[in-house]
């Protein structure tokens, strides 16, 4: 898993890292909601990331990006009288191609991204529980696949601060096209929506 990370991480550097003055990377965080399709009576959960994006754009108006952040994903579901709750934690590399409006230069930016994203899990648990009380907890390793595959859209805005520094702020929708189940006939996929938050820092003459 570690090396299938490596090689994603190291192939979206190249692509990037094609002209230094173009690049800009930074911290981003974020919180929403996620929700897994296919659990009956599926219900969302809180949802969070941290990590850090980059972006590069030579062009007016285009731009590819690319983020490597830890994702607490899952959802909730009921049947019954039990509640089943579901938490799926993946290091995710999203990729993005951008369309940003107005010119260079300009103090704001707002901006549209679309592209794949790849989850790799790393952790979590599913926990059962009848009138509040916990009936058995499994590792959420042994009941979901190892790679989910899908595709994320977002729009946003990025907001100059001071020469080569950024606000970013984007709302995010990502929506899973892998069936994640590994133990069962059931199509499970993941759904999730919300909003990050960053820095992004431009290096050298970085527009």
């Amino acid at each position: 898993m570690k090396r299938k990370i490596a090689v994603l991480v190291m192939s979206s550097m190249m692509v990037l890292g094609l002209n230094a003055q173009n690049l800009s990377f930074g911290p981003s965080a974020g919180f929403g909601g996620t929700w897994i399709s296919g659990l009956p009576n599926s219900k969302s959960r809180a949802a969070g990331n941290v990590g850090v994006a980059l972006t590069y754009s030579s062009a007016p108006h285009f731009g590819i990006g690319s983020e490597l952040k830890y994702s607490i994903e899952g959802g909730n579901s009921k049947v019954g009288s039990t509640d089943i709750e579901t938490r799926l934690d993946y290091i995710r590399v999203p990729l993005k191609l951008i369309y940003f409006f107005g010119d260079f230069g300009d103090k704001l930016r707002p901006k549209v991204a679309i592209g794949p994203s790849f989850g790799f899990l790393v952790g979590g648990n599913r926990e059962t529980s009848n009138n509040n009380m916990v009936t058995s907890k499994t590792n959420a390793t042994d009941l979901f696949k190892t790679l989910d595959v899908g595709i994320g859209a977002s729009a946003g805005i990025n907001y100059r601060l001071v020469k080569n520094t950024w606000f970013v702020a984007d709302v995010n929708y990502y929506n899973g096209l892998t069936n994640i189940n590994q133990t069962g006939t059931a199509n499970n996929k993941n759904r999730n929506i919300g909003l990050n938050i960053g820095v992004n820092f431009g290096i050298g003459n970085a527009r």
